[in-house]
């Protein structure tokens, strides 16, 4: 590019120096003959005359001319060169943005392949660091650490362990600005800052960039990309370190999702655990004992129907009774591992008939409000409705003593509520919700958890001694019955017509 430039400058100036040439050239013609017009043939004067004024004038001339050829040719020499100079820091400009370009290709293709946090923050870094080499800075030179909130704090994803315990307030300093303006900020005193100051990690930072990582509105953390030397960024830079913010909030979405998902897999492995353990335990406490039992009475009755057979049918009757009490207990551990009578008829009738079940086996009084209510849900949906209350039900059974237990089930504009009461001991909800980490059972938690699952609120009201209130919010426009569209235009027609 720069030959085909100088090229073009060159030719051009030879033409340009052709011309003044032949203009010199045409200005001695007319001289010559202009002069001898003058002096000769008009003033008389004699030859020798006008051959001093043609030399004099032939002189100056020829001196001017030189000194316009001279000046064209430092001309050019001076413009090849500024035009040197300028392709050369054009060219320069363009491929350190060609190199970040790449260098963000790159980062794109490896974030979205990665999902550890700290590999995200070293591509993070390293990219970033472009920005900085045509300031002259050296790699070594650039601190960074990243920070997302955790509820109201900012956490380090990855810090020097002397400050691995900190955190940020992010209301003050370059960090609270960045985070209101939603703009890249920086500091030239990190030193002062009112919440850089207690980082080691930035003591011998002279500048500090705060760099926010949002998605739209929401705001997930901050960049923080700390400079041994006192720097004055321009627009290109921070547009860059935008950039890599975009791409970083995408990777750590990722990241965030695989965590997510890591802890639900295991969450879910150990609740299986766990339902096989209770579910072996109560098959052991419950049906085999029984079994065993009858088993034992059996062998009793063997030598008893020979020697005394008198008293046969009442041992006989009191094994009938064990053997419906293990039956009923079989079909009670079914129904709770499979509805079917949810698959069936619905939500309203499993519960109810789960509602009897407890009644005729413990004694409490149970009572189901506006079952039909559940109709509006689709399968799905009365699945986790139903595993919610079952749930409510077990741990008012284990732990509450209640005398009553009611279900109460209505729709509310676009809304399914449900209410599940009972009278029994209550409980203080801070207690057990800060008791989690060492109890055994996390029965709350498991209902909460599934409820957010299908959009819906859960909120949970107890007091000691006044028994406990569960309340289930749904939305119906995702958790509803999607009625045919064919159905749905019929209805229509028919509101219409009325």
């Amino acid at each position: 590019m720069i030959r085909l430039v100088r090229a073009t400058i060159d030719e051009e100036f030879s033409k340009l120096s052709r011309l003044t040439l032949a203009i010199l050239i045409l200005i001695l013609v007319i001289q010559v003959i202009g002069s001898y017009i003058l002096f000769t043939l008009l003033w008389g004067y004699p030859p020798v005359i006008w051959i001093q004024v043609v030399f004099v004038a032939t002189i100056l001339i020829l001196s001017v001319g030189t000194v316009a050829l001279y000046l064209l040719y430092r001309t050019r020499k001076r413009l090849l060169n500024q035009v040197n100079t300028i392709i050369n820091d054009e060219i320069y400009v363009l491929q350190a943005a060609i190199e970040r370009y790449e260098a963000l290709q790159v980062m794109a293709s490896t974030l979205s392949a990665t999902l550890s946090f700290e590999r995200v923050v070293e591509q993070a870094i390293q990219v970033c660091s472009l920005a900085l080499e045509d300031l002259d800075i050296p790699h070594q030179s650039l601190k960074g650490v990243v920070f997302l909130f955790d509820g109201n704090n900012l956490i380090p994803l990855q810090i020097e362990e002397i400050d691995r315990a900190k955190i940020l307030a992010g209301n003050e300093g370059v960090v609270g600005e960045s985070l209101r303006e939603g703009e890249p900020a920086v500091t030239d005193s990190p030193y002062q800052d009112p919440e850089l100051k207690n980082f080691e990690s930035f003591s011998d930072s002279l500048t500090v960039v705060s760099v926010p990582l949002r998605a739209g509105y929401q705001l997930f953390g901050v960049m923080l990309l700390g400079i041994d030397k006192a720097i004055r960024f321009e627009e290109k830079h921070f547009d860059l370190f935008t950039a890599v913010a975009d791409q970083t909030v995408i990777a750590l979405q990722n990241a965030q999702l695989y965590q997510r998902l890591e802890e639900e897999k295991q969450r879910l492995i150990e609740a299986d655990s766990k339902a096989r353990r209770e579910l072996a335990r109560d098959l052991h406490d419950g049906p085999v004992q029984k079994i065993s039992v009858i088993a034992m009475h059996l062998n009793v009755l063997k030598p008893m129907a020979v020697n005394r057979p008198e008293k046969l049918p009442d041992e006989l009757s009191k094994l009938e009774i064990t053997a419906k009490n293990a039956a009923q207990e079989l079909r009670q551990m079914l129904f709770t591992l499979r509805p079917l009578l949810l698959e069936s008829k619905g939500l309203g009738p499993a519960i109810d008939s789960m509602l009897n079940q407890v009644s005729e086996r413990d004694g409490i009084e149970t009572y189901l409000v506006g079952g039909e209510a559940g109709e509006a849900l689709n399968q799905q949906t009365q699945e986790v409705v139903f595993t919610i209350i079952e749930e409510a039900l077990s741990n008012a059974r284990k732990h509450a003593r209640p005398s009553k237990f009611e279900v109460k089930m209505w729709q509310e504009s676009d809304l399914f509520i449900a209410r599940i009461a009972d009278d029994g001991v209550g409980f203080d909800l801070m207690d057990v919700q800060l008791d989690y980490d060492t109890r055994g059972s996390l029965g709350l938690l498991n209902m909460q958890e599934r409820a957010e699952r299908i959009d819906g609120s859960l909120r949970i009201d107890s007091v000691p001694g006044l028994g406990t209130t569960i309340t289930l919010v749904l939305p119906l426009l995702k958790n509803g019955v999607q009625e045919p569209l064919g159905l749905r235009a019929i209805a229509a027609q028919e509101v219409t017509t009325e």
